[in-house]
């Protein structure tokens, strides 16, 4: 399979989607590495920048997720109220 922008783009959706039911499943916060993954699949393709930018970025934003889903208990707090 050959990388290009429109690949790269679909890969990182996938991964966040699967990252989001992770911490779903794991009932863990997101973080602000989510918020900017989601703002990045934003932008249009169409935008007149380098492939190799949009791709530098989905790439580097698809190995930030994987971290995160590998060390979701280190790096993210979870759903537990604070005592009343």
């Amino acid at each position: 399979m050959a990388f290009d922008a429109h690949s790269t783009h679909w890969l990182l959706s996938a991964v966040l989607a699967l990252h989001l039911l992770h911490h779903r499943l794991a009932k863990r916060h997101v973080s602000f590495a989510e918020f900017g993954a989601a703002a990045v699949l934003c932008v249009p393709l169409s935008v007149p920048l380098p492939s190799w930018l949009f791709m530098t970025v989905h790439l580097a934003l698809v190995a930030l997720q994987v971290v995160g889903s590998l060390w979701i208990r280190r790096l993210s707090p979870d759903w537990a109220l604070p005592s009343a």
